[in-house]
């Protein structure tokens, strides 16, 4: 049994320097962020193997999976549930949740690609995304573990996932239920600012209900309904007038937290930053880690922030293997231990 139960994205990443000419032989724009179906995918793959040879080894990824993985290296008995296909990049996630004891609480579907992108790199380290739904949007409620869900302490929801599929919503939703029938708190991330209005019914339904949301700003202040491009102080006046206890990330900013009647900012310190790619994945792994263990909103926010400021430190959305993760969230937690309570 997984004290905490993920819902997510089963994706793996592989990065790659390229040309400009390469883009362009490939049709694509670069810095451009392009959802490709899994034909046209495997037809780049392919493309890209026939003029590279081997491709690097492929990364896992998701959203919710960055958040999840760090959470079971954390220490802090976690499991996920997704759809990916049982193929070389299906095993290879399943590997790599394995490696860090992060239980895979689905099963890898036969025939299916699992879903996959690109960063590619190109001269001047701009970078440019082609991804893959793949076997994501074979997500129904029928393949959703329900006793996994209720007889967990918390459910992380990720958002993203409502795009994937005909019957991705459903999923969620039946997902959302399942837990609160059983008195099993989830948390439901805001993915991008697109996905937040094009599913307003599920959000209006279940972001008050969620023990919080999380998401940076631009998404928060979507999902109150304000434009984008609005201040931090303009969407705190709309989650005060809500029932919604949210996270909001603010980039070099630090975060913002509004449970309740209270709100708080936390500053962060200056990093140079090496890949933004997980920050805010981190953060969410962390606060959830650091609330579990006692800690108050105010003081993993903190922690949070120094999570979260490890991994901008490297170009991964996630820590390598070789940092030692209890180690960095007890800095973290000493840390913001010496905060005024």
């Amino acid at each position: 049994m997984s004290s905490i139960v993920a819902l997510g994205a089963v994706t793996v990443g592989i990065n790659l320097i390229v040309s400009y000419a390469e883009l362009r032989e490939s049709g694509l724009a670069p810095g451009g962020y392009t959802e490709l179906s899994v034909a046209r995918m495997e037809e780049l793959r392919l493309a890209l193997e026939n003029s590279r040879g081997t491709l690097p080894e492929p990364r896992s990824g998701g959203s919710v999976g960055n958040s999840a993985n760090l959470i079971a290296r954390a220490g802090v008995s976690c499991g996920m549930m997704g759809m990916g296909g049982n193929d070389a990049f299906g095993r290879a996630f399943v590997a790599n949740c394995e490696r860090v004891s992060l239980a895979f609480l689905s099963e890898l579907e036969d025939g299916a690609v699992t879903g996959y992108d690109f960063y590619l790199f190109d001269e001047d380290g701009g970078r440019t995304i082609v991804l893959t739904h793949g076997a994501n949007a074979l997500l129904s409620p029928a393949r959703i573990d329900l006793g996994a869900v209720q007889s967990s302490e918390l459910l992380l929801l990720d958002g993203s996932v409502l795009s994937f599929g005909s019957e991705s919503e459903a999923a969620m939703a039946h997902c959302a239920l399942a837990a609160e029938a059983a008195g099993v708190p989830f948390v439901l991330t805001l993915a991008s600012t697109r996905i937040v209005a094009g599913y307003r019914a599920f959000y209006d339904a279940f972001a008050p209900k969620a023990q919080l949301v999380a998401g940076n700003l631009e998404q928060t202040a979507v999902l109150v309904g304000l434009e984008p491009e609005v201040t931090l102080n303009e969407v705190r006046i709309e989650l005060a007038k809500s029932s919604i206890d949210a996270i909001v990330t603010l980039d070099a900013d630090g975060a913002f937290a509004r449970f309740g009647d209270e709100a708080f900012l936390m500053p962060t310190q200056e990093i140079e930053v090496v890949d933004s790619t997980g920050a805010g994945d981190a953060f969410l792994g962390a606060f959830l880690v650091a609330r579990r263990r006692g800690l108050s909103v105010r003081k993993a926010l903190a922690v949070g922030n120094v999570v979260s400021g490890e991994v901008i430190q490297y170009n991964s959305a996630r820590l390598p293997l070789s940092v030692d993760v209890p180690k960095l969230m007890l800095e973290a937690m000493q840390i913001a231990g010496s905060l005024d309570a």
